[in-house]
């Protein structure tokens, strides 16, 4: 038996709709109800404002996730609900309120993880991946450019890992606080930001730069404020965007390194002692210690999708994560 269905789809720059469809499940599919979507500020922004390279595949590594980045586009991969039989799950489907899935393609939540927590499962695996290929070691000095989600949560599993200083960069006051309360150094952009970031170093700049802000000026302060030999992990996707940097001086007399952080692969040197099923299981352990719910500052029912993305392209100092309700 079908059952109607409301899916979120983005159709033009600044604008979404919400259209109804046909959901069955197939040969071993279930339906699966959702009960609270997560918008990725960032990656849904670049859909909403028409900064995706549309000729680009949605996404190689989800299955749910098909077609090109071009208008009209259903896109999203922060869903958790309950299927028919009562199971808790979480999927990296996009928004809509009933959907039909492989079993396979369900991530099945632990009896003591609520909803509001298990809604921030991507961005959590996003952050322990990005801790992961910066590598770390115990003791040194780690700056984190934006406090958004994913770099609020970078931020605390570098405090709780044991990192000697964690040092962070965020425009916004309500996010710095939050920062400051996990117990990193927050720092506003200004003029006497990279003296600060000197003085809070040591005077020797930090050891590694990890960069989410989804801005070219963060990319090039993570380059300027690194120490000799220095490593930084750019976390951003910026779609169409160019960006533009200064190599001439800190990056090149400093043998600097740039590498890319994406969630969909692990890091080749840790293949043998990791894979995505244990990636998963500290995740889940993560979300039940750290209680990223607390991060959720605005919901909107899922028909007032647009004004949840007005908010964010029009105010994004308000909000820390933005969910909806179906």
């Amino acid at each position: 038996m079908s059952r109607k269905a409301r899916a979120l789809y983005f159709t033009a720059p600044r604008k979404v709709e919400i259209r109804e469809e046909e959901v069955q499940a197939e040969n071993d599919q279930v339906l699966v109800h959702s009960r609270l979507i997560g918008i990725s500020h960032g990656t849904e922004m670049l859909a909403f404002l028409g900064q995706m390279p549309r000729e680009l595949e949605v996404d190689t590594a989800l299955e749910s996730l098909t077609g090109t980045l071009a208008y009209p586009l259903k896109y999203g991969y922060i869903n958790v609900g309950e299927t028919d039989d009562g199971r808790r799950v979480f999927a990296f489907y996009p928004h809509q309120d009933i959907f039909a899935l492989d079993p396979r393609q369900l991530i099945e939540l632990p009896a003591d993880l609520d909803f509001p927590d298990a809604v921030f499962l991507a961005s959590m695996e996003t952050a322990l991946s990005i801790v992961h290929d910066a590598q770390p070691l115990f003791g040194e000095v780690v700056l984190v450019v934006g406090q958004g989600v994913v770099g609020l949560l970078v931020a605390e599993i570098l405090v709780r890992s044991g990192t000697g200083r964690v040092i962070t960069v965020e425009p916004f006051a309500e996010r710095r606080r939050v920062s400051e309360h996990i117990g990193c150094v927050a720092l506003q952009p200004g003029e006497q930001l990279p003296e600060l970031i000197r003085k809070e170093s040591g005077g020797r700049g930090v050891d590694v730069a990890i960069n989410v802000s989804a801005s070219a000026s963060g990319l090039q302060l993570g380059i300027d404020s690194l120490v000799f030999e220095g490593t930084l992990v750019e976390a951003s996707w910026y779609g169409t965007r160019e960006v533009n940097l200064a190599l001439g001086t800190a990056f090149h007399r400093k043998r600097l390194r740039i590498r890319s952080s994406q969630v969909s692969r692990i890091d080749a040197a840790l293949t043998a002692r990791w894979d995505k099923g244990r990636r998963l299981d500290v995740v889940l352990g993560l979300l039940k210690q750290i209680q990223p719910s607390r991060y959720i500052s605005h919901r909107f029912a899922l028909h007032r999708a647009q004004e949840a993305f007005e908010l964010l392209e029009t105010h994004p100092e308000q909000s820390i994560q933005v969910v909806l309700e179906p």
